[in-house]
């Protein structure tokens, strides 16, 4: 009889100090262990977890490094010594001075980046911060396939389709997410987890006016698990990754999709 396909998933919610990056990463650290320590096999921290979201450019561009500094480099010593995969947001630099991403690092258990995803859509005045991203990256772990978002880009329905027809399973989206916009963030989470019937994992902070209520959203548009909407907290919950293919035998979403509404070299750009 064939083996459940289960991944055991925790996301780190938690009052992102802001332009404090030892502290974020303190925090972080020790929230991978308790992670691992409960044998979770993917760790998700927020949108710019490591540097704070509400920061000046000038600020941002004093904390931010490059994918191979000192934050990606502790974070993969943590990943490999606990065996564990961790998505973290951060600002990135780049070898061109004053070049700024709002990025998102994916390290496997093993202490290798696999993805660092370049935010897709830049929110109102991020544009004025960062350069956007031109990829909408799908990894293949260990556990399944992953597709990566940074908050604004749950907001489109187009970047998760797209991930899900490059075979996405699960769809981590880390994000700052403010309390006026919290029926959003409720609904984009069930509407993409539903429309693509895959599971979505949405990673957000408290206080600093974000509403939490980090979650896991199931394929059929149902939320599985959710923390608090103002304290810290290592939600974790186990998913079947075989729940997708009888969630979508169930309802035919993905065969009745007309593929050719996006050309198939737009979606290799991708």
């Amino acid at each position: 009889m064939k083996k459940p396909r289960l991944v055991k998933i925790a996301i780190g919610q938690f009052p992102v100090i802001q332009g404090d990056t030892q502290a974020n990463l303190k925090k972080m650290l020790d929230m991978t262990d308790q992670a691992a320590q409960a044998g979770a096999d993917l760790v998700v921290f927020p949108e710019l977890a490591y540097t704070g979201y509400f920061l000046e450019s000038l600020e941002l561009q004093r904390l931010a490094e490059p994918v191979d500094g000192p934050f990606v480099q502790q974070m993969r010593k943590k990943a490999k010594e606990k065996r564990i995969h961790i998505i973290a947001g951060y600002a990135q630099s780049t070898h061109v001075p004053g070049e700024m991403y709002n990025s998102c690092v994916f390290i496997d258990d093993e202490g290798e980046v696999i993805e660092n995803m370049q935010k897709f859509y830049a929110w109102g005045q991020e544009k004025l911060k960062f350069r956007e991203g031109k990829r909408l990256p799908v990894v293949n772990t260990k556990f399944g396939k992953v597709g990566m978002l940074i908050c604004y880009d749950v907001e489109y329905p187009e970047p998760s389709r797209i991930e899900a027809l490059k075979g996405a399973e699960i769809l981590v989206d880390c994000a700052v997410w403010s309390i006026p916009a919290e029926r959003r963030w409720h609904i984009d989470l069930a509407g993409n987890a539903l429309f693509n019937l895959l599971f979505m994992v949405g990673s957000n902070p408290v206080e600093d006016n974000c509403c939490g209520c980090s979650q896991i959203v199931g394929p059929d548009g149902e939320v599985r698990a959710m923390a608090s909407s103002t304290d810290e907290e290592l939600l974790i919950h186990e998913i079947d990754l075989d729940e997708i293919i009888q969630v979508r035998s169930r309802i035919p979403y993905i065969n009745d999709f007309k593929v050719d509404t996006f050309s198939m070299k737009a979606l290799e750009q991708f």
